[in-house]
């Protein structure tokens, strides 16, 4: 593998590629065998990545999402309240799920690197992210996490937890919390120095560990789930990223979706995108923030963003697949 494919990126140009939460689901029926399940699941996703390093793309930021994994554990709390008083905040879950995530993640791509013989390794950082305390969304929950329920199912959720659940693209009824815009990554300074000193980093997972400031200046959590693909976008910005991939279940982003007229964005400039989203073409609780953060990423200086499958990311590094977005 000596020749690269890849012509979006050139070799020493810094790419951050934001998995999406999906990227470690499992089938809720092998419950049995979940966390094996997870490592599987890893493996085929990272894979791509590992193919960057063998290409000689390493210098390389890996984001991950969290819907699902803390939507299970903040279920859990609820489920067992009665017998342990003491709840988890919701900061805490999402503390629990980077340590989860991002211990499987360096599992698997240290073990894939180790058996094509490329010397690599990558590290997962506790990342926190601060938030204002006065952000609008602590009264306006909308980012959904945990599993999709039927309008049945939701109703007997919200009467007996006191949940907030809205619908979601057709799938189902799903619960809402808070999702602050993140305003600085706390470890950015130690993430660009670990990129620099050649290191493959895994870092703000689950969109960050929220906190906010007290008043003598120290961080203190907060019960809210930050977007991971804003948090992407701002840590990308801070840290000099040349290329923002973020990978989902899509292969590219949609106009129209889901209608007759539907039609696949392969090349669009950010002006252009800006304004399919103020037209309303893309969902809150889908596609929206992850438009939201390539435009956010390319207007404050990023010079190519990519939306793109999870298994597609060769192809879409090589211009063939995916939603590129340009200045």
């Amino acid at each position: 593998m000596s020749s690269s494919p890849i012509n979006v990126a050139k070799k020493g140009e810094t790419i951050l590629i934001a998995l999406g939460g999906n990227a470690l689901q499992v089938d809720e029926n092998k419950a049995n065998i979940a966390l094996q399940e997870e490592f599987v699941v890893a493996q085929q996703g990272l894979k791509n990545i590992v193919d960057l390093i063998a290409y000689g793309h390493d210098k390389i930021v890996i984001t991950h999402g969290n819907g699902p994994q803390v939507g299970r554990i903040f279920l859990q709390q609820e489920l067992t309240k009665k017998e342990f008083p003491r709840q988890t905040t919701l900061d805490v879950c999402v503390a629990d799920t980077q340590g989860r995530i991002g211990y499987i993640l360096q599992n698997v791509f240290n073990n894939e690197c180790k058996a094509r013989g490329l010397n690599r390794s990558a590290y997962a950082v506790v990342t926190q992210v601060e938030v204002d305390k006065h952000d609008p969304a602590f009264k306006d929950p909308s980012k959904p996490i945990g599993a999709f329920y039927t309008d049945e199912e939701a109703a007997k959720l919200a009467a007996e937890y006191g949940w907030i659940l809205k619908p979601q693209a057709k799938k189902g009824m799903r619960r809402v919390v808070p999702s602050p815009l993140p305003l600085d990554v706390v470890e950015k300074e130690l993430i660009k120095q670990m990129l620099a000193n050649g290191m493959i980093v895994i870092a703000g997972g689950g969109g960050g560990i929220p906190v906010i400031r007290n008043g003598s200046g120290g961080l203190v959590g907060v019960e809210a789930v930050i977007d991971k693909d804003r948090t992407s976008a701002m840590l990308a910005n801070e840290i000099g990223i040349d290329v923002f991939v973020i990978l989902t279940e899509a292969d590219h982003v949609y106009l129209d979706y889901a209608k007759p007229t539907e039609r696949a964005l392969k090349r669009v400039s950010v002006s252009e995108l800006e304004e399919y989203y103020q037209q309303g073409q893309f969902p809150a609780g889908s596609m929206g923030p992850k438009v939201e953060a390539v435009i956010d990423f390319i207007k404050r200086g990023g010079k190519h963003a990519i939306i793109a499958s999870l298994f597609s990311l060769g192809d879409a590094l090589a211009g063939k697949s995916g939603t590129h977005i340009v200045p």
